[in-house]
């Protein structure tokens, strides 16, 4: 069975066909490792397989249980695929778990391959860098900007743009020093929503 999970959106693939098949197996086993750390209930074991015809298979267990195979497909006219089988054996009930728990996995694991490789949903995003590490600082001083908003609103004091300059002039070390052009176009791809969507992977990379 192949995910449809982003059926109808005709750009949740695009760039896909300049996908490097090695690069994607790469997203794949950090993306498992990573899924599986951040889920300690579902105690999620995997295995991978080179299979005969040339796709790449990880065989995924849930409790010691087959919950479903992840495959990564080459396609002939370059690119690759990424898609997910269930098991054959099992209730109707354990299938439509197993199915749910497979869906989650699958839509990780393709955030983060194109994340990682700038493409799908991530692909060629006007007002938002190409890097997916300025992406994600983008996204948390964002989050940080509104915080400060919102703060301060409270005490009835509205914040400007200078005030956001010297926040991040002034701000932790490990926090990365803003321009008061680049806070510009940031907040505008904020309130444009364009960042919302690398909330979703900003801990896996």
């Amino acid at each position: 069975m192949t995910t449809q999970s982003n059926k109808g959106n005709t750009k949740a693939y695009a760039g896909w066909s300049t996908l490097n098949k090695k690069d994607a197996l790469q997203s794949v086993s950090d993306s498992l490792r990573r899924y599986s750390l951040d889920n300690p209930l579902l105690s999620l074991k995997t295995r991978r397989f080179n299979l005969e015809d040339g796709d790449t298979q990880w065989k995924i267990l849930s409790n010691g249980k087959p919950l479903c195979n992840i495959i990564i497909r080459a396609n002939r006219k370059g690119g690759v695929k990424l898609s997910y089988e269930l098991p054959e054996q099992g209730t109707d009930k354990i299938r439509n778990s197993n199915e749910n728990i497979a869906k989650q996995v699958h839509d990780h694991l393709k955030i983060c391959i194109d994340t990682d490789n700038n493409i799908g949903t991530h692909w060629e995003i006007p007002g938002v860098p190409n890097k997916v590490k300025k992406r994600i600082e983008w996204s948390k001083a964002w989050d940080e900007i509104k915080e400060y908003r919102r703060s301060s609103k409270r005490t009835g004091y509205d914040v400007t743009l200078a005030d956001l300059v010297d926040f991040f002039l002034y701000a932790d070390k490990d926090t990365p020093l803003f321009s008061e052009n680049t806070i510009q176009k940031l907040i505008l791809a904020g309130e444009e929503g364009k960042l919302d969507n690398i909330k979703s992977y900003r801990t896996y990379t």
